[in-house]
């Protein structure tokens, strides 16, 4: 039988759209203050921002679309965005496709866990590349080593899943281990 990361794979198509995926989750959470590192051409921002009581992207390169009002864009680094962020931000719905190398993917999620709310999810992006050459920096780079690392060391308070179709999303939800049902 072919693995299912196969089955759909002509590459270097993407494989997955994760943008719908990202927009039929934000209509289900109702983000009251959503995220975005990486913004890029704002596209998944653009997507998201009509479910959101609130929006913040970060990007190093100034927006070349139409802002939405309830949406406030940073032209910085995600480190320089976290270094003067306000103490009272708290977010629900988080997404993480900036600098895909695996230390600084890994160093935006360190930099985030904090400010996610109980039971609030973070999603990240080219964690799951079909082939070496989807590794490459113009692709995935190792960001799926971030993924990996925090399977392996943040057990504790995040769950998280992969799923495998080309480049990859996890999606991470932030938990209390001695807390099944929400509302009790």
């Amino acid at each position: 039988m072919k693995p299912i990361y196969l089955r759909n794979i002509p590459p270097p198509a993407e494989t997955f759209n994760h943008i719908y995926f990202l927009e039929f989750m934000a209509s289900w959470i109702k983000p009251e203050h959503y995220l975005e590192l990486g913004v890029r051409s704002g596209v998944s921002l653009l997507k998201i921002a009509p479910y959101c009581n609130k929006v913040t992207g970060v990007d190093v390169a100034s927006p070349q679309f139409e802002v939405p009002a309830n949406t406030k864009i940073y032209t910085t680094t995600t480190d320089d965005y976290f270094d003067n962020i306000n103490n009272s931000y708290m977010f629900d719905m988080v997404f993480i496709d900036a600098d895909h190398s695996y230390e600084q993917s890994l160093k935006d999620f360190n930099n985030v866990k904090n400010y996610v709310i109980e039971e609030g999810f973070i999603f990240l992006h080219d964690t799951s590349p079909y082939c070496k050459e989807f590794t490459s920096p113009k692709f995935c780079d190792d960001a799926y080593k971030t993924a990996l690392h925090i399977k392996q060391n943040y057990i504790d308070e995040w769950e998280i899943v992969t799923l495998p179709f080309n480049p990859g999303l996890s999606i991470l939800k932030k938990i209390n281990r001695n807390k099944q049902i929400l509302w009790k």
